[in-house]
């Protein structure tokens, strides 16, 4: 852990930068983030030299929530009994195939049946998903990743266009991901370790206290 912000404001973050040693900021090697404006516009002002990478959990989070979104547009659109028999399907879609249990396995070969264009929903999902597990370089992944959002063009799921323009707006920093394959893991459980702290405490009234004791316990 190396410090505790009040917020996500661009000044806020500027000022923190600008109270670093000159020589750490430019130790800075990369900076990896979720989808944020400010953090990339800031990034790239005060640490130049840094490689920007977008947190790989952060884009597959965005795309589950255009799935989700495409799969409940399709039981509300669906007649009464394909309706009732993709009611309750959302974990099995959304969880990575590989982790499914048999009996969940068996429900998602189901709902193929029952949907074609879940189906196809689904496996664009996979094939994000497998992507970035594939051992790859950058102009690789940038090829296949370009087929992929032609495959999402041709499949016609209006809710996954949404996702594409996501791409579009972030897809040098999401690609770099394949340089280091740095993520925000880390933080990501550095996050959970201050719930714990919060929670612990009954929470915090006072900021400059709830931080003095994230730095205590979590260096």
């Amino acid at each position: 852990m190396i410090d505790v912000l009040a917020d996500r404001k661009k000044k806020t973050l500027e000022a923190w930068f600008d109270a670093l040693p000159e020589a750490a900021r430019q130790g800075i090697q990369v900076v990896c983030i979720d989808m944020c404006e400010i953090f990339r516009d800031v990034a790239r002002e005060k640490a130049p030299q840094a490689e920007i990478v977008i947190d790989r959990f952060h884009v597959m989070k965005n795309l589950q929530e255009g799935i989700d979104a495409t799969r409940r547009a399709i039981q509300r659109e669906a007649e009464e009994p394909q309706r009732q028999d993709l009611k309750g399907c959302r974990w099995v879609i959304l969880k990575s195939k590989d982790s499914l249990k048999p009996e969940e396995e068996e429900r998602l070969a189901h709902l193929y049946e029952v949907s074609p264009e879940l189906k196809v929903c689904h496996e664009l999902k996979e094939e994000f998903r497998s992507l970035f597990n594939a051992e790859q370089d950058a102009e690789t992944a940038s090829q296949k990743l370009s087929a992929w959002e032609e495959r999402v063009k041709e499949s016609g799921l209006e809710k996954l266009q949404k996702f594409l323009t996501t791409l579009a707006n972030w897809r040098e920093w999401i690609l770099n991901y394949f340089h280091e394959r740095i993520t925000n893991g880390f933080a990501e459980g550095l996050n959970n370790r201050i719930k714990l702290i919060k929670r612990r405490a009954f929470g915090y009234t006072n900021l400059e206290h709830f931080r003095l004791r994230i730095l205590t316990e979590c260096v």
